[in-house]
């Protein structure tokens, strides 16, 4: 007969109301055990390094410091670490910051606690879980950057030609000395800098050049 593995939580919010119906949510959960709690986020360091549990609830709001804070400093010495957070906030910001670093889960306080036992056992089986509220801003945040793209692909169809007068103008060179450098005649330079500020919506080469430079045309 096999001896199932109890898997050890370690508990991180200032509110002590919080920490109990997390730990009551626990105790329910096959297999769990709260191992430990902790009120800031120097204690919760301390005893994620003492206890070394199988997962660690952060909140992302503690008295010294902030969750992503102490989440940056376990990740960086313990990759590998499951970590999920506990928040109240939902803003692109912070979950934006939170993928980054590493975290296994994102749950936000508002939420059922259904989320929070869901985000436990997916992290535990190896899995991540960003809750419902949490799924939606990142799918948001997601299609915002697929638009931007899209808008910037849009824009930024230039030719060979265009791209070449781009450089000059930036270089300062007047209508006169590109048509030198590039072996046509000023004529044909002037209407390659009418187009462009047509293409790019831009009024005159200083505005070209500093929007040539926000979208990074000529990487």
């Amino acid at each position: 007969m096999t001896m199932s593995t109890t898997y050890k939580v370690l508990i991180a919010d200032d509110h002590a109301i919080l920490r109990d119906g997390i730990r009551y949510l626990i105790t329910r959960m096959k297999n769990m055990k709260v191992v430990g709690e902790a009120v800031t986020g120097l204690e919760a360091f301390q005893k994620f390094e003492h206890l070394q549990p199988d997962l660690l609830i952060l909140d992302i709001s503690l008295p010294d410091k902030n969750g992503m804070q102490v989440a940056q400093q376990i990740l960086t010495k313990s990759p590998e670490a499951n970590i999920i957070i506990l928040s109240m906030y939902d803003e692109d910001e912070y979950i934006n910051r939170c993928l980054e670093l590493g975290v296994k889960g994102y749950v936000v306080k508002n939420e059922s606690g259904t989320e929070l036992e869901l985000a436990i056992q997916s992290v535990i089986d190896g899995r991540n879980y960003f809750s419902s509220q949490v799924q939606k801003v990142i799918f948001r945040k997601h299609s915002q950057n697929v638009a931007q793209a899209k808008k910037r692909e849009h824009i930024v169809q230039l030719t060979k030609r265009e791209s070449e007068i781009i450089g000059l103008i930036s270089q300062g060179l007047t209508s006169q000395e590109m048509a030198d450098k590039l072996f046509i005649s000023p004529r044909t330079v002037e209407t390659h800098r009418a187009n462009l500020l047509k293409k790019v919506g831009v009024k005159n080469s200083m505005e070209l050049i500093n929007r040539v430079d926000e979208l990074k045309l000529l990487d």
